[in-house]
C-alpha cells in the first residue's frame, strides 16, 4: 500500500514556504495554521529543508534566544524576528515519496523517533506532509493488551498556573518537550503545549506589543495559554484506550494518572516509537481495512 492511497496526512500540507523566509514567516505560518513542521521549497517548489515549532521556540526562549535575540538584536524580538533567516533553525528535512510503501514511511519514522516526513515526488516537489498524528489515526480500535504504564513518559515536568511564558518556553527548550502541564497543590490546571505557545505570540496583539513592550508578552501567565480541561487516562488502562481518547479529543498527550496523582505523561511520540518494541507485541498492516493494528500477542 502507497502512502498516496492512505487516509492520513495532509496533501497538500497545510504551510508551506520559500527557503529566503524569515523566522516571523515561520511563527505565523505554524500559529495561525496549527501546525508543528512547516517544509520549505526552493524557487521550483522542490524541497530544500524544513522547520518545526521546536526550533522556533527555540529562538524564542531557549538556546538561540540567548545566541541571536539577545547577543545580536538586544533581546528584541520583533526585530530579530523579522530580520533573521529561517535557515538559522531549519535542519535537512527527511521525506519519502508519494509512491513509497506505507511500512517504509512506519519504520522511519519508528526508528529516527520523527515527528514529520516530507512526501515528495518524483520530482522532489513536494506534495505532502505525513505527522505522527496521521500515523496514529491508523491505529485500529483494538485492545493491544498493554498498558499504559508500560510505554509512557514517567518523568513529569510540571508548572505552575502563574508562571510566565519566558519561563514556559525556556523549559520546553531546554527539556526537549512539546507540552507542560500546569498544576497548582497537587492538583490539574491546564495543559500549555507548543501549539498554544506559537498560536498566541502570532496573535496581531502579541506581534503589536512585542515592538514595543517584550516583558508584557512574555510575562503572560501560563492559564491564559492553557488548554482546559486536561485530558487524563489511568495508567493502568489499555494503550488503545488512550489512543482513542487522542482520537477523540484531536490531541496529541494524555496525562497519566494513578487515583487523581499524576504519574506520567502519554505522546503519540510514545505510542509510535515504545508500542513496536514492547516484548510479544506486532505490528501488522490491514491493507484491506487500511488500519494499523497492534497488539501484544505472546507474554
Amino acid at each position: 500500500m502507497r502512502v498516496a492511497e492512505l487516509p492520513i496526512g495532509r496533501f497538500p500540507p497545510l504551510a508551506v514556504l520559500p527557503r529566503r523566509s524569515s523566522v516571523m514567516d515561520v511563527l505565523l505560518a505554524m500559529g495561525r495554521n496549527k501546525v508543528r513542521h512547516v517544509p520549505l521549497v526552493d524557487e521550483d517548489g522542490k524541497l530544500s529543508g524544513m522547520v518545526s515549532a521546536r526550533g522556533v521556540v527555540d529562538f524564542l526562549g531557549g538556546k538561540r534566544y540567548d545566541e541571536i535575540v539577545v547577543s545580536r538584536f538586544g533581546g528584541d524580538v520583533y526585530r530579530a524576528l523579522g530580520d533573521v533567516s529561517v535557515d538559522i533553525i531549519s535542519y535537512d528535512p527527511p521525506f519519502v515519496f508519494n509512491d513509497s510503501d506505507v511500512r517504509e514511511v512506519i519504520e522511519l519514522m519508528v526508528e529516527r523517533g520523527l515527528g514529520a516526513l516530507a512526501v515528495v515526488d518524483k520530482a522532489h516537489r513536494v506534495v505532502g506532509i505525513v505527522s505522527e498524528r496521521h500515523v496514529i489515526s491508523l491505529l485500529a480500535d483494538v485492545d493491544t493488551h498493554v498498558k499504559v504504564k508500560e510505554i509512557m513518559t514517567p518523568e513529569v515536568v510540571t508548572a505552575s498556573p502563574m508562571d510566565t511564558l519566558q519561563h514556559c518556553m525556556r523549559v520546553m527548550s531546554e527539556r526537549r518537550i512539546r507540552r507542560l502541564p500546569l498544576a497548582s497543590s497537587g492538583e490539574l490546571k491546564g495543559i500549555v503545549t507548543v501549539k498554544d505557545v506559537l498560536a498566541y505570540l502570532s496573535k496581531e496583539e502579541s506581534l503589536s506589543k512585542l515592538k514595543s513592550d517584550r516583558d508584557a508578552v512574555y510575562s503572560t501567565p501560563l492559564v491564559y495559554l492553557a488548554s482546559k480541561p486536561v485530558i487524563t487516562v489511568e495508567e493502568e488502562a489499555d494503550v488503545g484506550e488512550a489512543v482513542n481518547h487522542m482520537k477523540k479529543h484531536g490531541i496529541g498527550a494524555l496525562v497519566v494518572t494513578r487515583g487523581g496523582k499524576i504519574t506520567g505523561v502519554l505522546t503519540e511520540r510514545d505510542v509510535l516509537t515504545r508500542l513496536p518494541r514492547v516484548k510479544g507485541v506486532e505490528i501488522f498492516l490491514d491493507e484491506a481495512e487500511k488500519r494499523i493494528i497492534g497488539s501484544r500477542v505472546s507474554f
